[in-house]
């Protein structure tokens, strides 16, 4: 993957610790240093930092709350991420990413047409949201009627929980599809509780636990409808 220096000054990320860097290795090789890269719900812009100390040099964000942008290494500005227009006019990009923003939209299917349009073709997203499939998951839903991350204990501004089938239906209605999937990290949660994590150790033994982290990853590509045909 890309040479990343890590001696360099990182802004504080506001996610799981240690996402950032695992998803350096999902950018693919095609993707090169100068390639047009936009984040969606950039915050402080802690992943364009990241992104531009690996050597990225053409990083544009957007986020609802500017004003706590910190970043000097990317053309940022504010946008509200469920409207209609998010500023970009006729510019595409070739790789979009989105941290930890799907769970908070009221439209899910909008977002994905607003990246769908943005993307040059044949063009990557990178998307994560809280893991609903693992073991874990199932088995608080199961004990409580709620789901992990959505409940009154979780983050009040997640409204939209991703589950794989819904979301493979939207993104085939906008040329989307996902080429790679994974969690963090890949194996088990860093953030529940021990007594949980036992239980599911126990039933992950009879029930299939492939995807079992805390943050579900997506790496989603942009069809060529040509192709298709």
């Amino acid at each position: 993957m890309k040479d990343k220096n890590h001696s360099k000054t990182m802004l504080v990320e506001r996610t799981i610790p240690g996402l950032h860097e695992f998803l350096m290795n999902l950018i693919p090789e095609s993707i090169n240093y100068n390639t047009p890269i936009v984040d969606i719900g950039c915050g402080t812009g802690a992943w364009l930092e990241r992104l531009a100390n690996a050597g990225f040099n053409n990083l544009y964000g957007i986020d609802n709350d500017i004003e706590q942008l910190q970043t000097k290494k990317a053309t940022c500005w504010q946008a509200n991420i469920d409207s209609d227009d998010l500023g970009f006019g006729n510019k595409k990009f070739c790789l979009i990413t989105s941290i930890e923003v799907i769970e908070h939209l009221e439209n899910p299917g909008r977002f994905f047409q607003h990246l769908s349009g943005l993307l040059a073709p044949e063009g990557y997203l990178i998307i994560t949201t809280p893991n609903l499939n693992s073991v874990l998951c199932r088995l608080r839903l199961l004990l409580t009627g709620n789901l992990r991350s959505f409940d009154q204990k979780g983050e009040p501004t997640h409204i939209y929980p991703v589950f794989m089938t819904p979301l493979n239906r939207i993104l085939q209605n906008y040329n989307l599809k996902i080429v790679d999937k994974c969690t963090y990290p890949l194996k088990g949660s860093i953030t529940s509780r021990p007594s949980l994590k036992m239980m599911s150790s126990l039933l992950s033994l009879i029930l299939q636990d492939e995807f079992s982290g805390d943050i579900l990853c997506l790496l989603i590509q942009k069809v060529n409808v040509k192709a298709v045909k």
